[in-house]
């Protein structure tokens, strides 16, 4: 016997007002590109986000003006679909973008504003933008390998290694902001018998720490994983100490250099910092009795993020073959 039972509760608070949200991540040397849209209430899960027609943004650039930025479409990675309970697709949606093709440099201090009828003219500013990290793999060791044959002559291979990745210290004296993470998860070469997917462990005391609930007997992470600063050695280097585990299916007729995971270094301005930190607090589901995570914003008088990257790769090579 299976029962249930729904209680309407009634909003008692107050409906908040549109504002205008600017998510803006440059990278040096890339033209300026900008999402802008507008808010909606939380309880208008339909509600339309897209910036009003009439908006016009403008980018600034170390106090300067450089000029309007250009309204266009872009299509972005909104997750995936559940087809079935082996299968996803991934879900991509188009949004308006404002661009202007100025490149700006390592250092370069970007404003954006944007203004609409109806709307408070809003603005974000970015700190310096980063500079490059020198960084390398200086000992990588397989822990676990594993080949099993899978269907039709294709292999499939578990591999678990214990990788150091030495970041040098770009600004003494400065507290800096870094991320390591993979491109992204799954990598096929046009069908199913040729791919790999790869992850990582984040246990190295750089990342932090986790934190335990005794009362409800769960424990909770609320690090964005990746994420960390150089307050540990400043002026020095540092081994950052990964597990990298990887899911091999080969039918040996692809290059194995096409078997070659992009591990990502990235040198984060504070405000990318500090968003990804609280984007991860706010999806945290085991803190029930905690406060709800307030989003980091530096856009005045609306909401989003105006912040700067700048990322290098470097290819780790995976094993097709026994060692």
């Amino acid at each position: 016997l299976v029962v249930s039972c729904t209680k309407e509760i009634e909003f008692k608070g107050e409906q908040t007002e549109s504002k205008l949200v600017i998510n803006s991540i440059m990278e040096p040397g890339e033209p300026v590109k900008a999402y802008i849209s507008k808010s909606i209430f939380f309880l208008n899960n339909n509600a339309d986000m897209v910036a009003p027609d009439d908006l016009m943004a403008t980018l600034y650039v170390n106090g300067n003006l450089i000029g309007e930025m250009t309204r266009q479409s872009d299509t972005i990675w909104a997750g995936y679909e559940y087809v079935d309970l082996d299968s996803v697709k991934p879900i991509y949606k188009t949004v308006p973008a404002f661009v202007n093709d100025y490149r700006p440099n390592k250092g370069d201090v970007i404003k954006i504003t944007a203004t609409a009828n109806g709307f408070d003219e809003v603005e974000g500013t970015s700190s310096p933008l980063p500079n490059n990290v020198d960084f390398s793999i200086s000992k990588s060791e397989l822990k676990y390998w594993e080949a099993n044959e899978f269907s039709d002559s294709v292999t499939s291979i578990t591999a678990i290694f214990d990788i150091n990745i030495e970041i040098c210290d770009p600004n003494p004296g400065q507290l800096d902001y870094f991320k390591i993470s993979n491109e992204r998860n799954d990598y096929s070469y046009g069908d199913d018998r040729n791919s790999f997917t790869f992850y990582f462990s984040y246990d190295d005391p750089i990342f932090g720490g986790s934190g335990e609930n005794g009362l409800l007997d769960v424990s909770f992470d609320t690090r964005a994983e990746g994420v960390f600063t150089d307050q540990l050695f400043d002026g020095r280097s540092y081994p950052v100490k990964l597990l990298l585990y990887a899911y091999i299916y080969t039918d040996g007729t692809i290059d194995p250099s096409f078997y070659n995971a992009p591990i990502c270094v990235e040198h984060l301005s504070k405000e990318y910092y500090y968003y990804l930190n609280t984007c991860y607090q706010g999806d945290e589901i085991t803190q029930f009795f905690s406060e709800p995570a307030q989003t980091y914003t530096n856009v005045t008088n609306g909401y989003g993020i105006v912040g700067g990257r700048i990322m290098d790769t470097v290819r780790f090579p995976l094993p097709v073959e026994e060692p």
